[in-house]
C-alpha cells in the first residue's frame, strides 16, 4: 500500500468512529512526545543548574585577562585553546 492510500484508509477509520460518536483514544489524537525530565521538580532543578554553571562561564570570561587577550586576537594556535578552555575548568 503507498502511503496515499495509507493515510486516506485512515482517516477513513476516525471519520467512521467521529460518525459513531466515539471520541478517539488520546494516542489517535495526537503524537505523544517523551517526557524529558521525570518531574517539575527535576527540570526545574536541572534548568538552575546549567543557569549557575552558564552565570559562572560569564562570569570567569568577563573578569580573566587571559581570555580577554585571547579574544583580541585574530588567530589562534593550539596554546590559546588550551588556555581557554583551562579557563572553564
Amino acid at each position: 500500500m503507498n502511503s496515499m492510500n495509507k493515510s486516506k484508509m485512515l482517516n477513513a477509520y476516525k471519520s467512521v468512529n467521529n460518525l459513531k460518536g466515539r471520541p478517539q483514544c488520546k494516542e489517535e489524537q495526537e503524537p505523544k512526545t517523551p517526557k524529558i525530565y521525570r518531574s517539575e521538580y527535576d527540570e526545574k532543578l536541572i534548568k538552575e543548574y546549567h543557569f549557575a554553571k552558564f552565570q559562572k562561564n560569564l562570569n570567569l570570561i568577563q573578569n580573566n585577562q587571559e581570555v580577554a587577550e585571547l579574544l583580541e586576537k585574530e588567530e589562534w594556535d593550539e596554546e590559546d585553546i588550551k588556555t581557554l578552555l583551562a579557563s572553564f575548568r
